[in-house]
């Protein structure tokens, strides 16, 4: 079967049946232990929607709005100090309507998977890694089938990877998760989620951690199921592109409650609450940014969106080098040597005959003060030459310089003062921080691993750099779990700065945030690196954020370079098919425009190389 492409948000008249009602959801946490005494605290606040059988809903909001916590409720799938009230009806047919707040745990785990199922974020959590993938699929259609035999549940595994477009049935069906693509997971997490043909189908950011060419066919893959089985979507997200894309109708959510509710085209066009125009504000746009000069591509939040400012916060010269205050420089002459540069470089994984290029002959360089974007697909070799700047992958062939030092023939002590120069961001901070370990001392480690002793001047530093990423001195003391994602978004960054690097390596530093948090980190990124003149490689899939903060752009497909120049020129006019293919997949907050876009990668043939 071949990969379905995005194929919805084309207005459809609603059905007139509804397959769950919900009304006046209310959730509260109550108190638990010496820490958190006290009475529930309530976080939703009688929230209430309708599903449609074939129609998506998308209930939107920044993190911490009631998502996913208004959505896991239903299914009473939140921890054990939650209090819920309100109704939740579910009439699909499959006998008389029956309401699930308050149901016993009984009649849940038979609703569960067979009447209303859910896909999740992480499919690498959701799975057990130690089962193969069939395995786990079959799993789900014994428990609710345990009419059908082995060699029909068989059967019916394939047939289901089959019809989420999974390339290879029988191959991942006898994989482990950790052995097959996080596109090519979600899939299978899909098909476990639809195996019973539920009514309801609760999709809980399904896209978020993919590239855009995964979630296109992603996405594609949900409508085409909705328009088959018939079945309701509630998708939560707090991508506005993934939402004209898909949804039918959209419910907006902010702290706990629904400030506004209609059908999808209505509200991108003329949003009436201040709270829904300030989240489409904040969302970064390919056309905007490639319509600015390569001199102006600072995000500025004071409109309540990205926008152009009129200080250049990201480059001051057309090839994106600062024109002051450069840290990446390797003299103070000014001498332009590279904050870093691939020459030919090529790095293999593997081994005994099975072997991957996951980087193949790479030349790249990156120039003092230069924001450079490297963007793929997942798989593309990114997050690789990343770590073959920093030294962490060994490389087979060719050269990589950092800071004018080259690795692989560097002595210990230059290896040492070249990482000096160097900072990493990570995509998931709440991984790259030592839960134990206080913000402070996360954002000093780099300072005592390069020399400097003094206390004093750590502190100082610390608090300096906790003032520049706006978060405040009395943070320090604070543990990763006590801070939100865009926090610890910025105390990894703090950190990475804290030493005053030359080359920043930004790998999908913002690709889990919700818009607001990641146009404020892109905007906080911009300012600091035109007050401290580092050089910054920053990966990513999302080619509307590589618009907005970098001046030149790189795309990566099977390990190569496979176009390279200014990121206007590149997004605006890309000459690669593979990079018109990437582009083309890119949603667009608006469902009219969108659905131009989606026929455009309709009518793109798959890049074949």
């Amino acid at each position: 079967m071949t990969e379905q492409p995005p194929t919805g948000a084309d207005p459809r008249p609603a059905p007139s049946a509804p397959v769950l009602t919900v009304e006046g959801i209310t959730v509260a946490f109550a108190g638990t232990g010496a820490r958190r005494p006290g009475p529930p605290r309530e976080v939703v606040h009688g929230v209430g929607f309708t599903l449609r059988r074939g129609r998506v809903l998308a209930l939107v909001g920044e993190s911490g709005s009631g998502k996913s916590v208004t959505a896991m409720s239903l299914l009473s799938l939140l921890p054990g100090n939650a209090r819920v009230g309100g109704s939740a009806v579910l009439a699909d047919g499959d006998g008389s309507p029956e309401e699930l707040v308050g149901a016993t745990p009984e009649r849940l785990r038979a609703v569960r998977g067979r009447r209303v199922a859910a896909i999740f974020q992480e499919p690498m959590s959701a799975l057990n890694p130690v089962f193969r993938i069939g395995d786990q699929i079959a799993e789900a259609v014994q428990v609710h089938q345990p009419h059908l035999g082995a060699d029909a549940t068989r059967r019916r595994v394939l047939e289901l990877l089959d019809q989420v477009a999974v390339r290879e049935p029988q191959r991942i069906a006898r994989a482990y998760p950790h052995e097959v693509s996080g596109g090519q997971l979600q899939r299978a997490m899909i098909a476990m989620a639809v195996s019973n043909d539920p009514a309801v189908l609760i999709a809980d950011e399904p896209t978020t951690a993919l590239d855009v060419t995964v979630q296109a066919g992603i996405l594609g893959l949900l409508r085409d199921l909705t328009d088959r089985l018939g079945t309701a979507v509630l998708l939560i997200t707090h991508d506005m592109g993934v939402v004209a894309d898909v949804a039918d109708d959209v419910a907006v959510l902010h702290d706990g409650r629904i400030v506004e509710s209609a059908p999808a085209d209505r509200l991108f066009a003329d949003p009436r609450a201040a709270y829904t125009r300030a989240l489409l504000q904040a969302v970064p746009r390919i056309t905007d940014a490639t319509s600015r000069s390569g001199t102006d591509r600072s995000p500025s939040l004071s409109e309540g969106g990205p926008s152009t400012s009129s200080g250049n916060g990201a480059t001051s010269s057309g090839n994106g080098a600062t024109s002051s205050g450069n840290g990446a420089t390797s003299s103070e002459s000014g001498a332009t040597t590279p904050a870093a540069e691939l020459r030919e470089v090529t790095v293999v994984y593997g081994g005994r005959g099975a072997e991957v290029r996951a980087v193949d002959g790479v030349s790249l360089t990156v120039a003092p003060g230069e924001f450079l974007g490297l963007v793929g697909e997942s798989g593309s070799g990114k997050s690789t030459v990343g770590r073959a700047l920093a030294g962490l992958v060994p490389v087979r062939s060719g050269q990589a310089w950092l800071a004018g030092v080259e690795l692989s023939s560097a002595s210990r002590a230059e290896l040492r003062r070249a990482r000096s120069r160097l900072g990493i961001v990570f995509q998931d901070p709440a991984s790259s921080l030592n839960p134990r370990h206080s913000v402070g001392r996360s954002i000093a480690e780099p300072l005592v691993l390069h020399g400097t002793t003094d206390p004093a001047a750590r502190r100082a530093r610390v608090e300096e750099l906790l003032e520049r990423v706006r978060l405040g001195r009395d943070l320090a003391g604070r543990l990763p779990h006590e801070l939100s994602g865009g926090q610890r978004q910025r105390v990894a960054l703090a950190r990475a700065l804290v030493d005053r690097p030359a080359l920043l390596v930004a790998d999908e530093p913002t690709s889990a945030l919700d818009v607001s948090v990641q146009a404020t980190v892109l905007e906080l990124l911009a300012e600091l690196q035109r007050d401290l003149g580092f050089a910054c490689l920053f990966i990513s899939h999302d080619l509307a954020v590589v618009s907005v903060v970098t001046s030149r752009v790189a795309v990566m497909y099977d390990g190569r370079v496979v176009e390279t120049g200014a990121t206007a020129d590149v997004l605006r006019d890309p000459q690669d098919p593979y990079s018109r293919r990437l582009l083309a997949a890119v949603p667009v907050a608006d469902p009219v425009e969108q659905r131009e876009r989606r026929r455009a990668w309709l009518a793109l043939e798959p890049a074949g190389r």
